[in-house]
């Protein structure tokens, strides 16, 4: 449990949620809030008691329901397997689940409750809008998160202020998978005028801008930017539109649940243009629901083709835990190493005091500040401000075809 400073953090996290949702209400951004350690300076953290024959609480906050259900669960699933059957001193590991829903409000809401329940870390938020309304409130309380699948430059962007020292990231941002989607349409598929349609949200936004100014800058032309809401499943005014454009390619920057509708509207009038997304497209739910609208789209990921012992023995490992293959959901590599790096650092930290365990969570922060693992997605490192640096930094393409995503090659 929480040692007597607990009772200060929660009343300062209920206080900080406010101030959280506020500021999604108010499209707010911009935050300065610092810490000690890690990737900022200020702020600071408390030592963790956990009771004799407790277990050791790590969060994670994923989307448990819902139209992206197939994108969070397995997320969470493979985090967990991390820590199957790892003890720390005698205290086993318990994850904890919260639902994030992948919005700003789910974030910051799914904070709230694991820092309430005494979790010394987390794996996520899954979605970039999660993340960026929950950074103040894991700063705050010192709870250093690792998220497998946020991907928008705004999360650590130094135009933020002071680089949040609690959060990291496995998964590469946008700023590299933007751009590489912009090379691949202009050079592989020839095309010079394309039609951007957006989530409106920071990963929506953040993948529209980064695509659309490489675009440009390479040469090609921007016929239009459209943006939608989460949940939104009539697209005919949208699809009008492009039909009066001169696009060759639509560039969808959001999540399969939307892409879905998108794609089948736009092929009842138009069988021919071409179709490029993202690692928010990029799950076989995505294929189920498009049925043949689906074949001859292009997909990308910001990782590279998946391979080794490490990726060999999760994946066999994933399957035999859930009957389904690591592959076929997007980011599961990734959650398994965001708990490792956890996991390693706690090893690290932690310390045995007669029955209970001492963990710092500044000690914490620093260890997992300076990861350094071979992972399932490769090596493992992050820089100042919590991108991960450990290895390349290739996008993996892929081109629907016959019902299933195959390396574009």
């Amino acid at each position: 449990m929480f040692n007597s400073q607990r009772a200060r953090w929660l009343w300062l996290i209920a206080s900080l949620a406010i101030v959280a949702m506020l500021a999604i209400a108010c499209g707010d951004d911009d935050d300065d809030d610092d810490t000690d350690g890690g990737n900022g300076d200020g702020g600071s953290f408390e030592t963790v008691t956990v009771g004799d024959g407790a277990p050791i609480k790590i969060g994670i906050s994923t989307i448990l329901a819902g139209d992206l259900e197939s994108l969070g669960v397995p997320i969470a699933q493979a985090a967990e397997l991390a820590g199957e059957g790892v003890e720390i001193e005698g205290h086993a590991i318990e994850f904890i689940r919260r639902d994030d829903q992948c919005t700003p409000e789910g974030g910051a809401s799914a904070a709230s409750q694991l820092i309430e329940e005494g979790v010394v870390a987390v794996v996520g938020p899954i979605c970039s809008g999660g993340v960026i309304a929950a950074q103040d409130l894991y700063e705050a309380a010192g709870i250093t998160h690792v998220s497998p699948s946020s991907t928008a430059i705004a999360a650590t962007a130094p135009d933020r202020g002071t680089p949040y020292g609690t959060f990291f990231r496995v998964t590469y941002n946008d700023g590299i998978q933007g751009p590489a989607q912009a090379e691949f349409a202009l050079n592989e598929l020839k095309v010079t005028n394309a039609y951007i349609v957006y989530d409106t949200d920071a990963y929506g936004s953040g993948l529209r801008d980064a695509f659309g100014d490489a675009f440009e800058d390479g040469g090609g032309t921007i016929s239009g930017k459209e943006g939608y809401e989460k949940k939104e499943t009539n697209f005919q005014s949208i699809v009008t539109n492009i039909q009066g454009s001169d696009a060759e390619l639509v560039y969808f920057a959001g999540f399969y649940a939307e892409a879905t509708p998108f794609l089948q509207q736009l092929r009842q009038v138009d069988k021919d243009i071409l179709f490029l997304s993202g690692d928010g497209v990029r799950d076989d739910e995505f294929l189920a629901g498009a049925g043949a609208d689906a074949e001859g789209a292009y997909l990308s990921l910001p990782s590279p083709v998946l391979q080794g012992a490490v990726y060999d023995d999760f994946a066999s490992r994933f399957q035999a835990a859930t009957g389904e293959a690591a592959s076929d959901s997007p980011f599961t590599a990734e959650a398994f190493d965001a708990a490792t790096v956890i996991i390693k650092a706690l090893m690290e930290v932690a310390e045995a005091d007669g029955g209970e365990l001492k963990i710092d969570l500044g000690a914490l922060n620093e260890a997992i500040a300076n990861t350094k693992i071979d992972g399932a997605v490769g090596a493992i490192s992050f820089d100042e401000k919590g991108d991960n640096s450990g290895g390349e930094t290739p996008v993996t393409l892929f081109v629907v075809k016959d019902g299933e995503f195959v390396a574009y090659e």
